[in-house]
Protein backbone atom coordinates (compact mmCIF):
# COMPACT_ATOMS: atom_id res chain seq x y z
CA UNK A 1 0.00 0.00 0.00
CA UNK A 2 1.32 2.98 -0.82
CA UNK A 3 1.82 6.00 2.22
CA UNK A 4 -1.77 7.46 3.14
CA UNK A 5 -3.14 10.83 2.08
CA UNK A 6 -4.30 13.73 4.37
CA UNK A 7 -7.59 15.21 4.02
CA UNK A 8 -8.78 18.07 6.82
CA UNK A 9 -11.93 19.70 7.29
CA UNK A 10 -12.20 22.64 9.31
CA UNK A 11 -15.66 24.47 10.13
CA UNK A 12 -15.94 27.73 11.88
CA UNK A 13 -17.61 28.18 14.97
CA UNK A 14 -19.18 24.68 15.63
CA UNK A 15 -20.65 23.60 18.85
CA UNK A 16 -18.88 20.63 20.37
CA UNK A 17 -21.75 18.72 20.83
CA UNK A 18 -24.34 19.39 17.87
CA UNK A 19 -23.97 16.42 15.82
CA UNK A 20 -26.29 13.33 15.94
CA UNK A 21 -23.29 11.28 16.83
CA UNK A 22 -22.40 13.85 19.87
CA UNK A 23 -26.44 12.71 21.24
CA UNK A 24 -28.52 15.79 20.23
CA UNK A 25 -32.12 14.28 19.50
CA UNK A 26 -32.96 16.51 16.45
CA UNK A 27 -30.15 17.31 14.35
CA UNK A 28 -29.39 15.56 11.46
CA UNK A 29 -25.57 14.77 10.33
CA UNK A 30 -25.58 11.61 8.83
CA UNK A 31 -22.09 11.97 6.88
CA UNK A 32 -20.38 13.19 10.14
CA UNK A 33 -22.11 10.18 11.59
CA UNK A 34 -20.92 7.85 9.40
CA UNK A 35 -17.37 9.49 9.66
CA UNK A 36 -17.89 8.74 13.76
CA UNK A 37 -18.33 5.44 12.79
CA UNK A 38 -15.85 4.89 10.58
CA UNK A 39 -12.81 6.29 13.26
CA UNK A 40 -12.35 7.84 16.41
CA UNK A 41 -14.49 10.63 18.23
CA UNK A 42 -12.81 12.53 20.56
CA UNK A 43 -15.39 13.90 22.77
CA UNK A 44 -13.37 16.24 25.20
CA UNK A 45 -11.46 18.48 22.42
CA UNK A 46 -10.27 22.37 22.63
CA UNK A 47 -9.29 24.69 20.88
CA UNK A 48 -6.50 26.75 22.19
CA UNK A 49 -7.98 30.23 21.64
CA UNK A 50 -11.59 30.44 21.10
CA UNK A 51 -11.22 33.07 18.17
CA UNK A 52 -10.82 32.39 14.58
CA UNK A 53 -7.55 34.02 13.83
CA UNK A 54 -5.36 32.94 16.95
CA UNK A 55 -7.02 29.29 16.81
CA UNK A 56 -5.72 28.29 13.07
CA UNK A 57 -2.33 30.24 13.30
CA UNK A 58 -1.99 28.11 16.63
CA UNK A 59 -2.88 24.95 14.84
CA UNK A 60 -1.21 25.49 11.55
CA UNK A 61 1.97 25.90 13.43
CA UNK A 62 1.47 23.59 16.45
CA UNK A 63 2.13 26.35 19.28
CA UNK A 64 -0.18 28.33 21.41
CA UNK A 65 -0.66 31.41 20.78
CA UNK A 66 1.55 33.27 23.49
CA UNK A 67 4.55 31.35 21.50
CA UNK A 68 3.29 33.01 18.23
CA UNK A 69 2.20 36.34 19.36
CA UNK A 70 -1.00 35.99 17.56
CA UNK A 71 -3.68 37.54 19.86
CA UNK A 72 -6.50 38.36 17.53
CA UNK A 73 -7.74 38.47 14.21
CA UNK A 74 -5.93 40.60 11.94
CA UNK A 75 -3.03 39.66 13.74
CA UNK A 76 -0.48 38.54 11.22
CA UNK A 77 1.39 35.47 11.78
CA UNK A 78 5.14 36.03 11.03
CA UNK A 79 6.61 34.33 7.94
CA UNK A 80 9.27 32.89 10.26
CA UNK A 81 7.06 30.18 12.25
CA UNK A 82 7.02 26.82 10.48
CA UNK A 83 3.39 24.93 9.89
CA UNK A 84 2.78 21.42 8.95
CA UNK A 85 2.02 23.18 5.63
CA UNK A 86 5.76 23.61 5.08
CA UNK A 87 7.06 20.65 6.69
CA UNK A 88 4.79 18.33 4.31
CA UNK A 89 5.59 20.42 1.22
CA UNK A 90 9.87 20.10 1.88
CA UNK A 91 9.21 16.65 2.89
CA UNK A 92 8.33 15.89 -1.21
CA UNK A 93 4.42 15.67 0.11
CA UNK A 94 2.18 18.25 -2.06
CA UNK A 95 -0.16 19.98 0.25
CA UNK A 96 -3.10 22.49 -0.54
CA UNK A 97 -5.27 24.81 1.09
CA UNK A 98 -8.78 25.61 0.19
CA UNK A 99 -10.69 27.38 1.90
CA UNK A 100 -10.58 29.82 4.88
CA UNK A 101 -7.44 29.53 7.52
CA UNK A 102 -8.03 33.03 7.88
CA UNK A 103 -3.99 33.91 7.52
CA UNK A 104 -3.43 38.39 7.44
CA UNK A 105 -1.45 40.54 5.42
CA UNK A 106 -0.37 39.63 2.25
CA UNK A 107 1.16 36.18 3.17
CA UNK A 108 -1.34 34.40 2.77
CA UNK A 109 0.06 30.83 1.51
CA UNK A 110 1.45 29.70 5.29
CA UNK A 111 3.71 26.86 3.25
CA UNK A 112 0.63 25.31 1.32
CA UNK A 113 1.70 24.35 -2.18
CA UNK A 114 -1.31 25.99 -3.83
CA UNK A 115 -4.05 27.66 -2.28
CA UNK A 116 -7.54 28.83 -3.03
CA UNK A 117 -9.06 31.45 -1.38
CA UNK A 118 -12.23 33.33 -1.66
CA UNK A 119 -12.13 36.33 0.82
CA UNK A 120 -8.45 36.81 2.30
CA UNK A 121 -8.42 38.64 5.82
CA UNK A 122 -6.24 41.65 5.65
CA UNK A 123 -4.17 42.28 8.82
CA UNK A 124 -3.62 45.89 10.59
CA UNK A 125 -2.08 48.52 8.73
CA UNK A 126 0.71 48.72 11.56
CA UNK A 127 1.25 46.09 13.95
CA UNK A 128 1.85 46.24 16.75
CA UNK A 129 -1.67 48.59 16.84
CA UNK A 130 -1.29 52.19 17.67
CA UNK A 131 -4.62 52.89 19.07
CA UNK A 132 -6.28 50.90 21.51
CA UNK A 133 -8.76 47.60 20.58
CA UNK A 134 -12.04 49.23 21.42
CA UNK A 135 -13.69 46.19 22.36
CA UNK A 136 -11.28 45.48 25.59
CA UNK A 137 -12.35 48.64 26.92
CA UNK A 138 -14.77 49.64 29.34
CA UNK A 139 -18.25 50.47 28.39
CA UNK A 140 -18.21 48.46 25.21
CA UNK A 141 -21.10 46.98 23.66
CA UNK A 142 -21.30 45.91 20.16
CA UNK A 143 -24.62 46.15 18.59
CA UNK A 144 -24.73 44.22 15.56
CA UNK A 145 -24.30 40.78 18.08
CA UNK A 146 -27.86 41.32 19.33
CA UNK A 147 -28.74 42.23 15.61
CA UNK A 148 -27.64 38.99 14.41
CA UNK A 149 -30.23 37.17 16.80
CA UNK A 150 -33.23 39.04 15.61
CA UNK A 151 -32.29 39.10 11.53
CA UNK A 152 -31.64 35.02 12.22
CA UNK A 153 -33.56 32.78 9.92
CA UNK A 154 -33.94 31.97 5.97
CA UNK A 155 -30.90 33.65 3.70
CA UNK A 156 -32.46 35.63 0.96
CA UNK A 157 -32.48 32.83 -2.23
CA UNK A 158 -29.85 34.45 -4.21
CA UNK A 159 -26.62 33.32 -5.99
CA UNK A 160 -23.38 35.22 -5.07
CA UNK A 161 -19.94 34.85 -5.68
CA UNK A 162 -19.37 34.51 -1.61
CA UNK A 163 -17.39 37.05 -0.51
CA UNK A 164 -20.64 38.84 1.13
CA UNK A 165 -20.71 35.86 3.78
CA UNK A 166 -20.97 38.61 6.71
CA UNK A 167 -24.38 40.19 5.30
CA UNK A 168 -27.19 39.18 7.59
CA UNK A 169 -29.27 38.58 4.74
CA UNK A 170 -26.79 35.74 3.05
CA UNK A 171 -24.54 33.95 5.58
CA UNK A 172 -22.15 31.89 4.35
CA UNK A 173 -23.68 29.25 2.47
CA UNK A 174 -22.60 30.75 -1.42
CA UNK A 175 -18.78 30.76 0.21
CA UNK A 176 -19.12 27.19 1.08
CA UNK A 177 -20.90 25.41 -2.15
CA UNK A 178 -17.72 26.96 -4.23
CA UNK A 179 -15.22 25.54 -1.58
CA UNK A 180 -16.79 22.26 -1.85
CA UNK A 181 -16.86 22.46 -5.41
CA UNK A 182 -13.27 23.49 -5.97
CA UNK A 183 -12.60 20.88 -2.90
CA UNK A 184 -14.13 18.13 -4.87
CA UNK A 185 -12.68 19.08 -8.13
CA UNK A 186 -8.96 18.60 -6.41
CA UNK A 187 -9.97 15.10 -5.25
CA UNK A 188 -11.20 14.66 -8.73
CA UNK A 189 -8.06 15.53 -10.66
CA UNK A 190 -5.98 13.51 -7.72
CA UNK A 191 -7.96 10.29 -8.70
CA UNK A 192 -7.70 10.85 -12.26
CA UNK A 193 -3.80 11.20 -12.56
CA UNK A 194 -3.76 8.05 -9.99
CA UNK A 195 -0.64 9.55 -8.51
CA UNK A 196 1.86 7.02 -6.17
CA UNK A 197 2.82 9.78 -3.91
CA UNK A 198 0.92 11.25 -1.10
CA UNK A 199 -0.86 14.27 -0.71
CA UNK A 200 -2.47 16.37 1.73
CA UNK A 201 -5.63 18.64 1.30
CA UNK A 202 -7.27 21.44 4.00
CA UNK A 203 -10.19 22.43 3.56
CA UNK A 204 -11.80 25.47 5.31
CA UNK A 205 -15.46 25.62 5.32
CA UNK A 206 -17.61 28.79 7.33
CA UNK A 207 -20.77 27.36 8.11
CA UNK A 208 -22.09 27.59 10.94
CA UNK A 209 -20.64 30.83 11.86
CA UNK A 210 -22.90 33.53 12.56
CA UNK A 211 -24.85 35.17 10.49
CA UNK A 212 -27.13 32.88 11.47
CA UNK A 213 -28.51 32.36 8.04
CA UNK A 214 -29.31 29.17 6.33
CA UNK A 215 -31.54 28.27 2.66
CA UNK A 216 -34.83 27.65 3.51
CA UNK A 217 -34.97 24.21 3.21
CA UNK A 218 -32.55 22.95 5.89
CA UNK A 219 -34.69 25.71 8.31
CA UNK A 220 -37.82 24.52 8.05
CA UNK A 221 -36.18 21.08 9.26
CA UNK A 222 -35.77 22.40 12.82
CA UNK A 223 -38.26 25.42 13.17
CA UNK A 224 -39.51 26.07 15.26
CA UNK A 225 -39.78 22.93 17.68
CA UNK A 226 -36.50 20.54 16.52
CA UNK A 227 -34.29 22.20 18.33
CA UNK A 228 -33.04 21.74 21.99
CA UNK A 229 -33.10 24.43 24.33
CA UNK A 230 -30.30 25.88 26.27
CA UNK A 231 -30.21 24.20 29.40
CA UNK A 232 -29.92 27.32 31.27
CA UNK A 233 -30.14 30.50 28.86
CA UNK A 234 -31.04 33.47 30.85
CA UNK A 235 -31.52 37.15 29.32
CA UNK A 236 -29.54 39.60 30.14
CA UNK A 237 -28.05 38.54 32.95
CA UNK A 238 -27.06 35.10 35.02
CA UNK A 239 -26.30 35.43 38.04
CA UNK A 240 -24.21 32.25 38.33
CA UNK A 241 -21.69 33.62 35.56
CA UNK A 242 -18.23 34.85 36.63
CA UNK A 243 -18.16 38.83 37.08
CA UNK A 244 -15.98 38.74 33.80
CA UNK A 245 -18.13 36.54 32.16
CA UNK A 246 -21.08 39.25 33.01
CA UNK A 247 -19.06 41.91 31.84
CA UNK A 248 -19.11 39.86 28.40
CA UNK A 249 -22.60 38.98 28.18
CA UNK A 250 -23.46 42.92 28.63
CA UNK A 251 -20.94 43.88 26.02
CA UNK A 252 -23.05 41.36 23.56
CA UNK A 253 -26.10 43.87 24.24
CA UNK A 254 -28.73 40.48 24.08
CA UNK A 255 -31.41 42.39 26.02
CA UNK A 256 -35.15 41.84 25.07
CA UNK A 257 -34.60 38.92 23.13
CA UNK A 258 -37.40 36.70 23.02
CA UNK A 259 -38.19 32.78 23.56
CA UNK A 260 -38.85 32.82 19.39
CA UNK A 261 -35.51 34.66 18.78
CA UNK A 262 -33.62 31.81 20.44
CA UNK A 263 -35.61 29.02 18.56
CA UNK A 264 -35.35 30.98 15.16
CA UNK A 265 -31.70 31.40 15.75
CA UNK A 266 -31.13 28.02 16.52
CA UNK A 267 -33.53 26.30 14.12
CA UNK A 268 -30.86 28.46 11.42
CA UNK A 269 -27.75 27.34 13.13
CA UNK A 270 -28.78 23.49 13.11
CA UNK A 271 -29.70 24.41 9.44
CA UNK A 272 -26.11 25.26 8.96
CA UNK A 273 -24.72 22.46 10.60
CA UNK A 274 -26.90 19.78 8.42
CA UNK A 275 -25.95 21.95 5.21
CA UNK A 276 -22.18 22.03 5.73
CA UNK A 277 -22.55 17.81 6.83
CA UNK A 278 -24.25 17.48 3.25
CA UNK A 279 -21.03 19.27 1.65
CA UNK A 280 -18.83 17.39 4.20
CA UNK A 281 -20.65 14.18 2.50
CA UNK A 282 -19.89 15.04 -0.58
CA UNK A 283 -16.39 15.99 -0.22
CA UNK A 284 -16.24 12.00 1.27
CA UNK A 285 -18.37 10.78 -1.49
CA UNK A 286 -15.31 12.24 -4.06
CA UNK A 287 -12.52 10.70 -2.18
CA UNK A 288 -14.87 7.28 -1.94
CA UNK A 289 -15.02 7.58 -5.89
CA UNK A 290 -11.79 8.66 -6.64
CA UNK A 291 -10.81 4.85 -4.64
CA UNK A 292 -8.79 7.14 -2.14
CA UNK A 293 -10.88 6.83 1.42
CA UNK A 294 -8.86 3.65 2.63
CA UNK A 295 -5.66 5.03 1.93
CA UNK A 296 -6.67 8.66 3.74
CA UNK A 297 -6.63 10.15 7.22
CA UNK A 298 -9.56 12.01 7.60
CA UNK A 299 -9.73 14.92 9.86
CA UNK A 300 -12.74 16.56 11.00
CA UNK A 301 -12.96 19.53 13.27
CA UNK A 302 -14.14 22.96 13.95
CA UNK A 303 -11.64 26.25 15.05
CA UNK A 304 -13.75 26.76 18.20
CA UNK A 305 -17.53 26.85 19.61
CA UNK A 306 -20.59 28.77 19.36
CA UNK A 307 -22.39 28.86 23.32
CA UNK A 308 -26.04 29.16 21.61
CA UNK A 309 -27.84 30.84 24.64
CA UNK A 310 -26.03 28.37 27.08
CA UNK A 311 -25.25 30.13 30.30
CA UNK A 312 -26.69 33.46 28.17
CA UNK A 313 -24.19 33.83 25.67
CA UNK A 314 -23.49 33.82 22.27
CA UNK A 315 -20.72 33.50 20.25
CA UNK A 316 -17.11 32.52 21.28
CA UNK A 317 -14.57 34.47 23.38
CA UNK A 318 -15.62 32.18 27.07
CA UNK A 319 -14.17 29.26 28.13
CA UNK A 320 -17.69 27.50 28.72
CA UNK A 321 -17.64 24.37 26.62
CA UNK A 322 -20.09 25.17 23.78
CA UNK A 323 -17.24 27.96 22.79
CA UNK A 324 -13.74 26.64 23.88
CA UNK A 325 -14.86 23.49 22.73
CA UNK A 326 -14.62 21.65 19.40
CA UNK A 327 -15.84 18.87 17.55
CA UNK A 328 -13.12 15.73 16.70
CA UNK A 329 -13.25 12.95 14.15
CA UNK A 330 -9.82 11.00 13.30
CA UNK A 331 -10.46 8.44 10.99
CA UNK A 332 -7.55 6.76 8.50
CA UNK A 333 -6.15 3.21 8.19
CA UNK A 334 -4.84 2.24 11.40
CA UNK A 335 -7.58 4.30 13.35
CA UNK A 336 -9.81 2.32 15.21
CA UNK A 337 -13.53 2.65 14.40
CA UNK A 338 -16.58 3.26 16.10
CA UNK A 339 -14.16 4.64 19.58
CA UNK A 340 -15.05 7.65 21.51
CA UNK A 341 -12.20 8.74 23.93
CA UNK A 342 -12.82 11.11 26.55
CA UNK A 343 -9.46 12.30 27.76
CA UNK A 344 -9.17 15.91 26.68
CA UNK A 345 -7.19 16.67 23.49
CA UNK A 346 -6.46 19.97 21.99
CA UNK A 347 -6.16 21.46 18.51
CA UNK A 348 -2.34 21.98 19.45
CA UNK A 349 -2.32 18.64 18.41
CA UNK A 350 -3.21 18.75 15.10
CA UNK A 351 0.27 19.74 13.87
CA UNK A 352 1.93 16.37 15.75
CA UNK A 353 -0.94 14.33 14.52
CA UNK A 354 -0.68 15.26 10.70
CA UNK A 355 3.53 14.59 10.77
CA UNK A 356 2.66 11.39 12.20
CA UNK A 357 0.53 10.50 9.66
CA UNK A 358 3.17 10.87 7.17
CA UNK A 359 5.48 8.93 9.60
CA UNK A 360 7.49 12.90 10.12
CA UNK A 361 8.21 14.14 13.46
CA UNK A 362 7.55 17.24 15.39
CA UNK A 363 10.09 19.54 16.70
CA UNK A 364 10.60 20.28 20.35
CA UNK A 365 8.91 23.36 20.91
CA UNK A 366 5.55 21.57 19.60
CA UNK A 367 4.13 21.16 22.71
CA UNK A 368 1.12 18.72 21.18
CA UNK A 369 0.76 14.93 21.01
CA UNK A 370 -0.20 12.73 18.15
CA UNK A 371 -3.87 11.61 18.02
CA UNK A 372 -2.36 8.46 16.47
CA UNK A 373 -0.70 7.67 20.07
CA UNK A 374 -3.70 9.38 22.17
CA UNK A 375 -6.57 6.33 20.30
CA UNK A 376 -4.11 3.81 21.72
CA UNK A 377 -4.63 5.63 25.28
CA UNK A 378 -1.26 7.07 24.61
CA UNK A 379 -1.03 10.61 25.88
CA UNK A 380 2.68 11.03 26.29
CA UNK A 381 2.25 12.44 29.68
CA UNK A 382 0.64 15.19 29.10
CA UNK A 383 -2.06 15.52 32.14
CA UNK A 384 -3.81 19.58 31.47
CA UNK A 385 -5.20 20.81 28.04
CA UNK A 386 -4.47 24.85 27.76
CA UNK A 387 -6.35 27.11 25.92
CA UNK A 388 -6.33 31.46 26.44
CA UNK A 389 -7.76 34.48 25.43
CA UNK A 390 -6.48 37.99 24.70
CA UNK A 391 -9.28 39.25 22.44
CA UNK A 392 -12.09 41.04 22.44
CA UNK A 393 -15.11 41.76 24.97
CA UNK A 394 -12.94 40.58 27.64
CA UNK A 395 -11.39 43.36 29.32
CA UNK A 396 -8.70 40.81 31.55
CA UNK A 397 -7.01 37.98 29.67
CA UNK A 398 -8.00 34.64 30.86
CA UNK A 399 -6.14 30.86 30.39
CA UNK A 400 -7.81 27.73 30.99
CA UNK A 401 -6.70 24.69 31.75
CA UNK A 402 -8.71 21.47 31.88
CA UNK A 403 -8.24 17.64 32.65
CA UNK A 404 -10.60 14.91 32.42
CA UNK A 405 -12.35 16.07 36.02
CA UNK A 406 -11.82 19.70 35.99
CA UNK A 407 -11.95 22.92 34.40
CA UNK A 408 -10.06 25.82 35.93
CA UNK A 409 -9.96 29.34 34.44
CA UNK A 410 -7.38 32.08 35.69
CA UNK A 411 -8.61 35.48 34.73
CA UNK A 412 -5.43 38.29 35.63
CA UNK A 413 -6.68 40.91 38.64
CA UNK A 414 -9.84 38.54 39.24
CA UNK A 415 -10.79 35.41 40.81
CA UNK A 416 -10.75 31.81 39.07
CA UNK A 417 -13.60 29.74 38.72
CA UNK A 418 -13.30 25.79 38.61
CA UNK A 419 -15.85 23.35 37.62
CA UNK A 420 -16.15 19.32 37.92
CA UNK A 421 -16.85 18.73 34.27
CA UNK A 422 -17.22 14.73 35.52
CA UNK A 423 -20.72 16.00 37.82
CA UNK A 424 -21.24 19.20 36.26
CA UNK A 425 -21.00 18.77 32.97
CA UNK A 426 -22.81 22.07 31.90
CA UNK A 427 -20.78 23.91 34.05
CA UNK A 428 -23.55 25.49 36.83
CA UNK A 429 -21.47 25.35 40.10
CA UNK A 430 -18.48 27.58 40.00
CA UNK A 431 -16.03 25.76 42.67
CA UNK A 432 -13.64 28.26 42.81
CA UNK A 433 -16.55 30.37 45.34
CA UNK A 434 -15.77 27.53 47.94
CA UNK A 435 -13.43 27.65 50.88
CA UNK A 436 -12.24 23.71 50.47
CA UNK A 437 -10.95 23.84 46.46
CA UNK A 438 -8.15 26.59 47.46
CA UNK A 439 -5.59 23.76 47.54
CA UNK A 440 -7.03 22.64 44.50
CA UNK A 441 -7.32 26.09 42.98
CA UNK A 442 -3.42 26.57 44.02
CA UNK A 443 -2.34 23.71 42.27
CA UNK A 444 -3.88 24.83 39.25
CA UNK A 445 -2.47 27.88 39.08
CA UNK A 446 1.00 26.68 40.18
CA UNK A 447 0.94 24.14 36.99
CA UNK A 448 -0.55 27.12 34.97
CA UNK A 449 2.43 29.07 35.53
CA UNK A 450 4.61 25.98 34.55
CA UNK A 451 3.34 26.61 30.86
CA UNK A 452 3.32 30.25 30.72
CA UNK A 453 3.22 33.67 32.84
CA UNK A 454 -0.09 35.28 32.54
CA UNK A 455 0.77 38.73 33.70
CA UNK A 456 4.19 38.86 31.32
CA UNK A 457 1.50 37.25 28.46
CA UNK A 458 -1.23 39.49 29.35
CA UNK A 459 1.00 42.72 29.53
CA UNK A 460 2.59 41.47 25.99
CA UNK A 461 -0.75 41.44 24.29
CA UNK A 462 -1.89 44.72 25.91
CA UNK A 463 0.78 46.42 24.26
CA UNK A 464 0.64 44.47 20.75
CA UNK A 465 -3.08 45.51 20.82
CA UNK A 466 -2.43 49.22 21.78
CA UNK A 467 -3.87 48.52 25.10
CA UNK A 468 -0.57 50.14 27.14
CA UNK A 469 -0.20 53.54 26.96
CA UNK A 470 3.23 55.16 26.06
CA UNK A 471 3.36 56.06 29.77
CA UNK A 472 2.68 52.54 31.27
CA UNK A 473 -0.84 52.41 31.86
CA UNK A 474 -3.22 49.70 30.93
CA UNK A 475 -6.13 51.37 29.18
CA UNK A 476 -8.36 48.21 30.31
CA UNK A 477 -8.56 49.46 33.43
CA UNK A 478 -9.73 53.28 32.62
CA UNK A 479 -10.41 54.41 29.32
CA UNK A 480 -13.50 54.02 27.94
CA UNK A 481 -14.41 53.07 24.02
CA UNK A 482 -16.11 57.06 24.22
CA UNK A 483 -13.29 58.47 25.18
CA UNK A 484 -11.38 56.79 21.84
CA UNK A 485 -13.58 57.44 20.26
CA UNK A 486 -13.38 61.37 21.08
CA UNK A 487 -9.89 60.87 20.73
CA UNK A 488 -9.76 59.63 17.07
CA UNK A 489 -11.66 63.32 16.62
CA UNK A 490 -9.20 65.31 18.24
CA UNK A 491 -6.05 63.30 17.48
CA UNK A 492 -5.22 61.73 20.77
CA UNK A 493 -5.25 58.40 18.92
CA UNK A 494 -4.80 57.81 15.30
CA UNK A 495 -8.16 55.56 13.48
CA UNK A 496 -7.53 52.11 13.55
CA UNK A 497 -10.63 49.59 12.54
CA UNK A 498 -11.50 46.98 15.22
CA UNK A 499 -11.11 44.16 12.40
CA UNK A 500 -9.60 45.22 9.39
CA UNK A 501 -10.66 44.93 5.84
CA UNK A 502 -10.51 42.19 3.36
CA UNK A 503 -7.64 42.25 1.13
CA UNK A 504 -8.66 42.92 -2.83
Amino acid sequence: MKRPNILVICSDEHHPHLTSYAGNPYIKTPNLDKLAERGTVFSRAYCTCPVCTPSRMSFITGKYVNQIDNWFIGVPLSREEMTWARRLNEAGIPSAMIGKMDFCGEYQDGGFGEYKIIEKRGAYAQYPRTSPLLSRLNGYVRKDKREHIIHSGIREDIVTDGKNGHDDRLGFYDHDRIITQWACEYLREKARKKEESPWCLYVGLLYPHWPYKVPEKYFNLYYPDHVEMPYDFCIPSNPKLHPEVALFQKAQDLTGLTEDDFRRTLAAYYGMVTCMDEMVGRILKELEDGGMIDNTYIIYTSDHGDSLGEHGLFYKQCSYEGSAGVPLIFAGPDIPAGKTVDVPVSLIDLYPTVLDCVGLKKEDDRPGISWKNAVKGNFEGRELIFCEFHGNFFRKDWFMLANKKYKYTYYTDARPSLFDMENDPHEQKDLALKDEYKPLLDWFETELRKIVNPEEVSERAKRDLGLISPEGEDYTKFLTMEEVELGYKNGTFPYEPEVPPPLD
